[in-house]
């Protein structure tokens, strides 16, 4: 255990600094993971859990945007701190306490390690004033010295870093798994009595379906009413709300949380009155979100595709998926059983799929097809996407696919083994380099 997680800090070291993130996160993943795995028998949340985080880890050998190889990471880091603990919030936070007792798996030193350590040191003070006068003696000797892949001085504090940083996480990741952190139980009191939950959610969905009315004769009815009632061309007014509805969804989900905890339900009268309240609620963000996305889309439409935009789409597609999932939970007992694990994985899954739907790809597509339609295109802020923007971009013509290529060629240089990358290898052959 304690050698693959050191081997882990090393690779991370040697290949992961000053190169492209490629091959090599995967590997050192992969040996994080081999290290928890060697620690003893797998429970089923590392069963769970930890394919889906591996995964993750894996795109940053697929895709070449930074800022979606950031996302996939930082989910893979928290689907393997839930893999190696029961499922809470309190299991994000258990590797770095653990860390504390990381003495614990240090080896005890052999008898003659002092001494070995003086040795080596008294040898490397021998070596650097002979070593000198060999290199300025011999051009042929300094030749193959220079030619060994030695680190730089300037990347060694990186370096450092990267192999600090590995070895944490794996050591954290080990003590995390032998004593899992855990929150103590809190019994919450129920002070909502059936009115004081009834009215308050009949009152929100009241007003929900009200502005659902609205945007059925709005956004899903035609431009003349917009142009009529709010002086606004169609593009404007899409662009307006948009945020708000999404933060009215978000709120939504914190009512139901709410609602679950604190609302007493003394019958099944009161059990059912309260599903029905909360499905109905559900069902209307639902269409909230819906108009919310035809906001969006139509304000695409008129300014195009960009990342902040697609990455709002993706928000409001994952709160979607959550309000399904809660709506399966009021009918099946079983997904309201296990809503938490459900949710996490839906979660990755769904960040697995917009990965590997290439945003980058899709955002240079979508500018394209609007380019064909409408004329407009934005070179600038092609000429800002990743590698995974070449295969739509190389579909303009040739001049407008050289400009919007220009920043692209000058940063795809080769890449060494540990940072090989799908996108990258694919734009260089699309590019001809």
């Amino acid at each position: 255990m304690r050698t693959a997680a050191l081997a882990a800090a090393l690779v991370a070291a040697a290949f992961l600094p000053g190169h492209p993130l490629g091959i090599g996160v995967l590997l050192v993943a992969m040996l994080v993971a081999a290290s928890i795995w060697l620690d003893g028998r797998l429970g089923r949340s590392a069963l769970l859990y930890g394919p889906p985080a591996l995964a993750l880890a894996s795109m940053a050998a697929v895709r070449d945007a930074g800022w979606v190889v950031g996302i996939d990471l930082a989910a893979a880091w928290a689907l393997a701190t839930i893999a190696v603990a029961r499922p809470s919030f309190a299991a994000l936070a258990g590797p770095l306490l653990r860390l504390r007792d990381a003495v614990a798996l240090a080896p005890p030193l052999p008898r003659r390690a002092p001494a070995a350590l003086r040795g080596a040191l008294l040898g490397g003070l021998l070596v650097v004033p002979f070593g000198a006068l060999f290199w300025s003696a011999d051009a042929a000797f300094a030749e193959s010295a220079r030619s060994l892949p030695l680190p730089g001085i300037a990347s060694l504090p990186g370096r450092a870093l990267a192999f600090a940083l590995v070895l944490a996480a794996a050591l954290g990741l080990v003590l995390a798994r032998r004593r899992p952190l855990s929150m103590p139980a809190i019994d919450v009191p129920r002070p909502l009595g059936v009115l004081e939950w009834a009215l308050p959610l009949a009152f929100l969905n009241a007003l929900f379906a009200a502005f659902v009315a609205v945007q059925f004769a709005v956004l899903f009815g035609g431009h003349d009413h917009v142009l009529e009632t709010a002086g606004l061309t169609y593009a404007e007014y899409a662009r307006q709300g948009f945020w708000q509805l999404l933060a009215c969804a978000a709120l939504t989900a914190a009512v139901v949380a709410a609602t679950a905890a604190l609302a007493q339900t003394a019958s099944r009268r009161d059990v059912l009155l309260q599903r029905a309240l909360l499905g109905l609620l559900c069902l209307l963000t639902l269409v909230v979100l819906a108009s919310a996305l035809r906001r969006l889309e139509l304000y695409e439409d008129a300014f195009g595709l960009t990342r902040l935009r697609l990455g709002a789409e993706a928000i409001a597609l994952w709160l979607g998926g959550f309000f399904v999932l809660l709506l399966a939970a009021g009918v099946v007992r079983s997904v309201r059983c296990r809503l938490g694990p459900a949710t996490v994985l839906a979660s990755a899954l769904g960040l697995l799929a917009f990965t590997l739907a290439s945003p980058d790809g899709l955002i240079a597509k979508r500018n394209v097809e609007r380019w064909r339609g409408s004329g407009k295109l934005d070179v600038a802020y092609l000429q800002t996407l990743s590698a995974d923007a070449a295969p739509a971009i190389t579909t303009l013509p040739p001049a407008l696919a050289q400009a919007a290529l220009t920043r692209l060629r000058t940063r795809l240089a080769s890449d060494t083994w540990s940072s090989v990358n799908l996108s990258r290898w694919r734009a260089r052959g699309l590019l001809g380099d």
